[in-house]
Formats: structure tokens, sequence, C-alpha cells
């Protein structure tokens, strides 16, 4: 599939304004455009979680030809609004608890489902549903006398609902369908459906969320390497999608230029303290820097070879700040999430990325003030880039059979991977100051104090550029 489903949705939604169920499936998934939820109402955010579920059921149902995806952008599954009058009422039993980790999105864990489904006006419900979509009464119909098996179709009870924010900086039509086909990929947790402002997606059971002095642990370390690894090898974005990724091209450049303008573009801010801020950080003398910086990558002259032995150019996280890796106390497995900002970029800036966010500063009860004395010290940084580029060769000697190379090739590679990443720490400090100005006119600093998270990652970026410069010399 690809964005343009979501687009279609709407435009077909637009014509039942009135109808709040409206729901196609797009990415073989329910999306709900006419569905919008109130993250400080409880019962608005129970019933979306409600209705996705049980859409998911009926999905699940469907006829593999219904929902396969056969060039259709999207299918829709008809739906009267009056038979989920019940289904409001049921969705009272479920428990809606906020997570906390998330500053562009408001997370909640919703729970109760497999009771949910069980009750006798969901299964009546779901029966409606079928006799309106024929192609899926493939295992249960309307006439059919077994119950619903909760247990066998939702094997989950709780799931996680996120509620957008940062809705000007990102596309959530190419953000939701590229998530889509990293679940596919199984690279993402899964993904349940969408609504008209955020979306529904598997609950990570047992799973909590890396602090960032968790980074530094060499265990850890070692792990996120091999994962990111996974992720730069595995993942190709599909190919009806690539002209939203840029195609094959970096678009990290470009979107710099992008925020630069609309950082620029704002006169004032949610509050007076809050321009006056802005204007002391002197945004002129920030775009010179990233004129030149990115004249330094884009000129051909200084364009560096690449073998193609390490993955230069990938699809890449670009956040993986600790709160987007999880892992599982029991068996230490992690696993990346939110991959919002993900895209076509140069791998050595998701790792230069990485780097950066050892130092913290995300949270509200930091101050929006990394410490960048938790930066990792060279050594720690080469050993990750070692144990990258070996995941790196593994996956491509399982995927092309090429040889194992010597550990010789592996240090060199590693060490030239290293150069490139301590580049693009400058560039990523631009990246998310630049972010930071713009979520501050967007949003304000009332929950998070963006300003200065922008001033201390700019900060940061004249530090180490005075420090690169001296030691050049």
């Amino acid at each position: 599939m690809s964005p343009s489903g979501y687009i279609q949705s709407r435009q077909v939604a637009a014509s039942s304004p009135t109808q709040k169920y409206f729901a196609t499936l797009v990415d073989n998934r329910p999306y709900l455009p006419n569905l919008a939820v109130d993250a400080t109402e409880e019962a608005s955010i129970r019933v979306a979680a409600a209705v996705t579920v049980l859409f998911n059921v009926a999905r699940s149902q469907c006829d593999d030809k219904y929902t396969a995806d056969s060039g259709a952008p999207f299918h829709v599954l008809r739906v009267n609004d009056a038979d989920l009058e019940g289904l409001e009422q049921e969705a009272a039993c479920l428990s809606c608890v906020r997570v906390t980790g998330g500053i562009t999105n408001a997370l909640f864990r919703v729970s109760g489902f497999q009771r949910l489904l069980r009750a006798d006006s969901i299964q009546e419900t779901l029966s409606r549903i079928h006799s309106y979509n024929p192609a899926c009464n493939n295992h249960h119909g309307p006439s059919a006398s077994t119950s619903l098996d909760a247990d066998t179709l939702i094997p989950f009870d709780s799931i996680l609902i996120r509620i957008f924010g940062a809705e000007g900086m990102i596309n959530r039509d190419i953000e939701t369908s590229t998530y889509a086909a990293l679940c596919r990929a199984d690279i993402a947790h899964d993904y349940l459906g969408r609504f008209q402002n955020g979306r529904i997606e598997g609950w990570l059971e047992g799973y909590i969320p890396l602090h960032c002095n968790d980074l530094s642990e060499e265990g850890t370390s070692m792990q996120i390497a091999k994962e990111m690894a996974r992720l730069h090898c595995l993942f190709e974005v599909p190919e009806g999608e690539l002209r939203d990724h840029h195609g094959s091209e970096v678009g990290l450049w470009d979107q710099l230029r992008s925020w630069m303008e609309h950082a620029k573009g704002y006169s004032e801010f949610k509050t007076e303290w809050d321009t006056e801020r802005v204007v002391k950080l002197d945004l002129s003398k920030i775009e010179m820097e990233l004129n030149q910086i990115i004249e330094s990558f884009t000129n051909p002259a200084n364009k560096k070879t690449d073998d193609g032995a390490t993955p230069g150019i990938v699809f890449c996280h670009n956040d993986l700040l600790a709160a987007n890796i999880m892992r599982d106390p029991q068996t230490n497995k992690i696993q990346l999430i939110d991959f919002e900002y993900g895209g076509t970029n140069y791998a050595a800036f998701d790792m230069a990325n990485h780097f950066n966010e050892h130092a913290g500063g995300t949270t509200a009860a930091e101050g929006a003030t990394p410490d960048y004395g938790k930066f990792p010290p060279e050594e720690r940084q080469q050993r990750f880039c070692v144990e990258y580029v070996k995941m790196v060769k593994e996956l491509q000697r399982q995927k092309n059979g090429v040889k194992e190379e010597d550990t010789q090739n592996v240090q060199c590679e590693a060490m030239e991977l290293l150069n490139q990443v301590k580049e693009f720490v400058l560039v990523n400090h631009l990246y998310w100051g630049l972010w930071a100005i713009n979520q501050a006119a967007e949003e304000g600093c009332e929950e998070f104090d963006y300003i200065t998270y922008a001033k201390n990652r700019f900060n940061e970026f004249y530090r180490r550029k005075a420090e690169w410069e001296c030691d050049e010399k």
C-alpha cells in the first residue's frame, strides 16, 4: 500500500461527515478518518481503542482476496454507527492509563480486551459487521452459533493508543504506512489501526523503556548496535512509497532547510518570554552554520566514495533515544519503537544521533537539559561501530552468501564509519535544535521547555565545533 490510501479514505469519508465510525482498510488495518479522540477524556480514548480492535477482529476474518494488497489503496469496511452504540457502553469496562515517555505524542495503555470481546453485545455487533461485509464471513458469520474465540483472534489484553502531536512536522500518512511496512518486516511491533488524530499499536507486555544511563551498559550497547544494523540492512522502503521518502536519496538536507525556514518565519511564540528567548538564540547565525554544513556534505568535490561494504544510505530510525528502546527484563530482548522520524538517511547520522542521546534531557524531570558528560568516550564508540559492522556483514552473508570478512577489514570499516559519525554529531545538534524551535511555536513550552532544549543543543553544537576545529589544527 501507500499513503494515498489514507488520502483517498478521507476524501470518501468527507461525503459522510456525520458517520463517526466510517472505516476503511488501509495497509490491511482499519482507518477511521472521522473519529477524533480527546486526550483529556478517558471515555473517548477507550471507545477509539475498542472500535479499532473490533474492526481488527472483523478484518482478521475477511477473505484473503479482500484484504490482500491487490493494488487498491483501500477497501471500505461497511458499518452503521447505530450498531456501535452498545460498544460505547461496553468500552467502559476497559482501563486506561497514561504512559510516560512521549514528548511529541500522548500515549495511553488501554487494557481489558479479553473480557470486552466476550460480551454478548460485542459478538452481536461483530455479526452485524459481517452481514454488511460478506467477505468477512470466512470464520464466523451473522448466523454463526459459536461464540467469538477472543483468545485466538485477539491474543493480547492491552494495546497502546498514540494520540499524535507535532502535526505540522510529520506527514502521518507517510509515517503510518511506513510503520505498517516495518511491522510486516518484523522490525516494528504490531500496528492495529488508525483514527483521525492517532494510532493503535500492540502493547509490548513486560517490556520497559530504557533510561539514558542504560545506554552506556556494555551488553545493552552491543544489543542496540545489532538492532540498528538489522534495521539498516533488512528494511527497504516499499517501492510504491519510495517517492514519499525522497526515493533512494537522503531527505535530511531538505528537512533541515524546511525546518530552518519555518523557524525563521515565526514572528512570535506562545508567550512574550518565549519570543524573547528565541531571539537570543540568533537563528541567522544558526542558518549560516547550517548552510556551511550542507555545502560541505553535498558538494561533489567533497563527496566520499562508498564501496558498499557497510551501509551508507539506508532507512534510519533517526530518533534512537533511550525511551524509544524497550527491553524485556526477563529475556533482555530489546525492541525499537516510535519510527515517526524514520526515513532514508545516512547510517552514520543514525549512530551519531544515538550517541548524542546518551546525554538525555528529553524528559520534564531533566529540565530539557542534556548532560553531555555522558556522551560515550571514543573507545566505547569504537566498540559500538565494530559490533555494528560485524552484524552488517553477518546479515549480508546470510542474504547474499558473501564470504565472512577478516577481523582487520571489520576494524577498518568500523573506524571509517566512526569518522563519519563524528561529523554527523554536529549535524544532529542542529537537527533537533531546529525541531525544538518549531515545536515551541506549535505546542508551546508548558509541558516541555523546547526553547531551553534548543538552546542546549545549539550550545553543544558550537562547543563541539570549536573542539573539532582545534583538533584539526
